[in-house]
């Protein structure tokens, strides 16, 4: 099987994005709304109108430096620029509630791995359940709710003990039920595990192998690619050592550490590596968590 290089692309991109959890911290959007008052931490930035989702939690991403009353002073102004204003100020209501309820979820001792993922996915849909509509949910939650649900039926199949062409077959079945779109980008991604197990390989032999899966062109392409995942990762760990060193800052205010926080986001990432610097920070925090 053929991938084009953006396919791959956006499969890294979609992974980069499971295990989503509680906060999403985001930092771009579109050109729209210049009247909106701005946070501090959004100076320079504009309303993040890429999903319902992604714009509610760019107001609320501003906690600490805004009270909740405030915030929601900010985004019903924003809400009045849009023809359907009134409906998203009673959704954004229903989304504050539900993030609080996420906060206030209680964690039982001694759960890791898959485990612990299933009961994160069985919570938090049942929260989900609690504060918004069939048809809500679906439009603010459908592809989190499927990244956790596929990543535990892969865990489950893993667990399994199973050889190769089984595992695969008992895979594909599953990707088969889902829609075209998700089911490419799924499929992307167990290629990109299989292109991953060829890393201990030395770099003629790698090349050959990655021409057989994915052709030759686009082979030079991962390359390259490889090597900018790499320089990436390696800052991000870098990014990590410092922001650790942030939160373990005592005399540091709530407020000033999201400053600070924000801040450091800056000097290590661009606009764009910074949506997916934070979709990594939430892994790591959840595995941190999970542990």
């Amino acid at each position: 099987m053929r991938i084009s290089f953006t396919s791959y692309k956006i499969a890294i991109l979609i992974i980069a994005g499971i295990l989503l959890f509680a906060a999403l911290y985001l930092f771009s959007g579109s050109t729209e709304q210049n009247t909106v008052a701005r946070a501090p931490s959004h100076e320079g930035t504009e309303v993040d109108i890429s999903s319902d989702r992604d714009t509610f939690e760019y107001f609320l991403s501003t906690l600490g430096e805004r009270d909740l009353a405030q915030i929601t002073t900010d985004y019903e102004a924003f809400a009045d620029t849009l023809s359907f204003g009134e409906k998203q100020k009673v959704l954004f209501e229903k989304y504050q509630a539900y993030r609080q309820s996420l906060v206030g979820m209680s964690m039982p001792e001694g759960l890791s791995g898959l485990n612990y993922l299933t009961f994160i996915h069985e919570q938090t849909q049942k929260l989900q359940s609690e504060h918004f509509s069939d048809a809500e949910r679906q439009r603010i939650f459908y592809e989190e709710n499927l990244a956790r649900e596929m990543t535990i039926k892969r865990m489950q199949l893993e667990s399994m003990g199973l050889d190769r062409d089984a595992m695969n077959a008992q895979w594909q079945a599953e990707l088969d039920q889902l829609p075209p779109d998700m089911k490419e980008s799924y499929q992307n991604a167990a290629l990109l595990g299989e292109m991953n197990a060829l890393s201990a390989q030395d770099d003629s032999e790698k090349l050959q192998q990655l021409n057989e899966l994915v052709g030759e062109e686009a082979a030079l392409r991962l390359q390259a690619f490889e090597q900018e995942e790499a320089e990436f990762n390696n800052q991000f760990q870098q990014y990590l050592t410092e922001r650790q060193s942030l939160l373990e800052e005592s005399y540091l205010s709530d407020t000033e550490r999201e400053q600070a926080l924000s801040a450091l986001r800056e000097s290590y990432f661009s606009d764009e590596e910074r949506r997916r610097a934070a979709a990594l920070e939430r892994i790591h925090d959840d595995e941190s968590n999970a542990i």
